[in-house]
């Protein structure tokens, strides 16, 4: 049985497919060579929608999906179904799935003795989609138990586990530029109820979530919150084109640099649609995705009560 590839060297490339290897020594699982060939084109083909945009590579992702399901089911109780499962999680990552990518990241760490490496790289892009997710806490459990297997991975976390965003910090400030050159600061708006918006054109469930976001914002726009939109999108025509159609009047910042840009990066984002709620004092009182929420927390700063509600 071949081994992967080093682990620490696919952290360091940070591009998740092409993270080959073989699951190994899975119980009585077989190794199969014509699984293993189909495993080895689906793979190839997903390596290449890594450069995509997301809209672009939907739908390959969903190919994708289905191929992977496909080899499970015919070539049950094999290494390669196993591997497959993986993959499914992986994409389902970069979908941004992240409860689907935990279950499948679980199904492969149940299957009891594993070859080392492949729970490795199993455990790790669990630990990534449990971060995405919000959940630090079943994040650093997986990370620890990475950890006891490849422990420069586990420390790769490090930053990423102690610069999550928390309720109540303070927020992280910002001075740049609009997509049309004006300048947005936020130190200015203390003082203010501030709802920073990430999102993007090319997110299905930002795009959902659009109308019921337009609502709440003209409900408080006169009550002293002020509306930041942060656009991870990759062509500024793709936003343009959205804000002139719906007609939105709210700042929007946009660096065409997706998760790197500076604000999704000092906020640690992961996923979108998130919002963030700053109190009058800019600090983090709410950090998610649903808009009934946030108009909660909205109404009762505005307030100037106290008792904030909390989620589950």
């Amino acid at each position: 049985m071949k081994k992967g590839r080093n682990l620490i060297l696919t952290v360091c490339a940070s591009v998740f497919l092409l993270w080959a290897g073989h699951a190994g020594n899975a119980g009585e699982l077989k190794h199969d060579a014509h699984a293993a060939k189909q495993l080895e084109i689906i793979r190839k083909n997903l390596s290449g929608l890594t450069e995509m945009k997301y809209t672009d590579a939907k739908k390959y992702y969903a190919e994708a999906l289905k191929d992977l399901n496909a080899l499970i089911e015919k070539y049950a109780k094999t290494e390669e179904a196993l591997e497959a499962q993986f993959y499914i999680g992986a994409v389902y990552n970069e979908m941004r799935t992240f409860e689907e990518a935990i279950k499948c990241f679980d199904m492969v760490l149940s299957q009891g003795e594993i070859d080392q490496n492949f729970k490795a790289r199993t455990l790790y892009f669990k630990a990534k989609a449990l971060i995405a997710k919000g959940d630090i806490a079943k994040a650093k459990d997986a990370v620890a138990e990475l950890k006891q297997i490849e422990p420069r991975a586990a420390d790769s976390f490090g930053q990423e586990l102690s610069g999550t965003m928390r309720i109540g910090m303070d927020a992280p400030m910002f001075n740049v530029t609009d997509f049309q050159g004006k300048p947005v600061d936020l130190s200015k708006y203390k003082g203010n109820v501030v709802v920073l918006d990430f999102w993007a054109t090319w997110g299905d469930s930002c795009i959902q979530e659009f109308p019921k976001l337009k609502k709440m914002y003209s409900k408080f726009k006169d009550k002293g919150v002020q509306f930041i939109g942060i656009s991870l999108d990759d062509d500024i025509d793709d936003l343009r084109g959205f804000l002139k159609q719906e007609s939105v009047e709210w700042p929007q910042v946009f660096d065409k640099k997706r998760w790197k840009g500076l604000i999704p990066a000092l906020y640690n984002i992961q996923v979108i649609p998130t919002m963030v709620v700053l109190d009058r004092e800019s600090k983090v009182r709410y950090i998610g995705g649903d808009t009934e929420n946030v108009t909660q927390i909205v109404t009762t700063l505005i307030s100037g009560s106290k008792e904030l509600p909390s989620f589950r």
